[in-house]
């Protein structure tokens, strides 16, 4: 009997110990739940933020903020924790149609806050976003990989997600379009130096031409190509290879963009390599502004080769009038060798050689060639004609006086041959003026 009774009591004790394991499973949540990183997050022990601008975290649900095409927008990403963190955290890739994003900074800022009495160790992460375009986007969830100390002292790692984020773009201003060569930052500084091959400059020499452009807030690759590799008959050019750079230092993202062309001289003289102009945007005046890179003027010298290629239709075309004109007077000379010389010719020599009768001579001769007259006098009736016949007749020695009255003699003989040539033309009967 005392067997028997022992066993009862024995199975009585079993069954109301597994009744209370079962009342405490049921509720209390298990250990891997209760530690799981959504278990933390719920019980406040974990906390995950995400806002783009300036805004904190907490104005998420409001209006979506507003910021120009190009700008470049932080995402903000914190996770903090009342505990610490027992891990490296990882931020997941963020793409965004028509939105360039890179996160330029790989470290999180790392600092602590008091809440409630509770120390609170936080990291905070930078993603810069540039928008292509105007629209409305939207931020993804962004995968963010944890691993921090639970209450119970173990290490608990698993990934949370930020909430969709909204934002939109938008043209700064109407002097600019979506597909012009322009960009925004908060600051500019534009540098240009010179150097070249030689201190004087000749033909074959090199000048290098650096431009190198610093911006702030905005990203290399944003920053437009200044330097064009157009040739011209002075100068063939070379462009080479740009260089792209983007820091970020505590906040602070810097970019820069270095353009190198070599021109290489064709020809001497004045060279004057040409200026650029480029704009941009100032987020922070809101300014549209243009900024230029000033051009620059060499002299350089003539080698030999140059001087023959760059004056070579010159000299062709004087080639060409100096063999035409002897051409010319080799066969003019054969021609009046048989021929009588042309009377100017003849008139010039005689004034020349200040022949002054046989010039006056000559002069009647022709006068009554042309016009079967035999006194100059008798030719026109105005009083210019009748001075200077006058002092031809009394022996003036002017050869302005000669060449002046041979001009009015030779055109006398035009018209009246003309006229003869009018006389000439056969008289049209009636009928054939009535049909022409």
């Amino acid at each position: 009997m005392k067997t028997v009774f022992q066993t009862s009591r024995f199975r009585y004790f079993l069954s109301v110990v597994l009744s209370l394991i079962v009342l405490v499973a049921i509720s209390t949540p298990s250990q891997a739940q209760a530690q799981s990183i959504q278990g933390l997050e719920r019980s406040n022990d974990v906390e995950l933020r995400a806002w783009v601008g300036k805004q904190d975290g907490v104005r998420n649900d409001r209006k979506p903020q507003s910021f120009s095409v190009n700008e470049q927008i932080i995402l903000n990403i914190e996770v903090a924790t009342p505990r610490w963190f027992t891990g490296g955290t990882r931020i997941g890739r963020t793409e965004i149609p028509n939105v360039i994003a890179k996160q330029r900074n790989q470290l999180a800022t790392n600092y602590t806050e008091k809440k409630q009495g509770k120390t609170w160790s936080r990291q905070r992460w930078e993603v810069t976003l540039y928008p292509q375009s105007s629209g409305k986007f939207v931020i993804p969830p962004i995968p963010v990989t944890v691993q921090v100390s639970a209450p119970s002292g173990k290490s608990v790692s698993g990934t949370l997600y930020t909430r969709p984020i909204h934002f939109e773009a938008k043209l700064p201003s109407g002097l600019v379009s979506a597909e012009g060569p322009w960009f925004t930052a908060t600051d500019v500084d534009v540098k240009q130096t010179w150097s070249t091959s030689n201190d004087e400059l000749k033909v074959g020499d090199a000048i290098t031409r650096t431009v190198v452009i610093n911006a702030k807030d905005s990203l290399s690759v944003l920053l437009p190509d200044i330097l064009s590799d157009r040739a011209t008959p002075q100068y063939q050019a070379y462009p080479q290879p740009n260089k792209l750079a983007d820091t970020a230092t505590r906040g602070d993202y810097q970019s820069s963009r270095v353009e190198e062309m070599v021109y290489v001289i064709q020809q001497g003289g004045e060279l004057s390599l040409p200026k650029y102009q480029f704009k941009w945007w100032n987020s922070r005046t809101q300014q549209l502004e243009t900024h230029i890179v000033a051009g620059k003027t060499f002299i350089a010298k003539h080698t030999f080769q140059s001087f023959l290629r760059a004056y070579s239709l010159w000299f062709y075309v004087a080639g060409v009038i100096i063999l035409a004109t002897g051409i010319t007077l080799v066969t003019a000379r054969r021609y009046y060798r048989t021929h009588p010389m042309p009377a100017w010719w003849v008139l010039n020599r005689l004034l020349s050689d200040e022949r002054w009768s046989d010039a006056r001579t000559f002069l009647y001769r022709h006068l009554r060639m042309n016009t079967n007259g035999l006194e100059m006098s008798q030719v026109l009736t105005s009083d210019t004609w009748l001075k200077k016949s006058g002092r031809l007749q009394d022996g003036d020695k002017d050869k302005h006086l000669f060449m002046s009255l041979w001009k009015v003699i030779k055109r006398m003989r035009t018209n009246r041959f003309r006229l003869a040539s009018f006389k000439a033309l056969p008289k049209l009967t009636k009928t054939q003026r009535d049909q022409s």
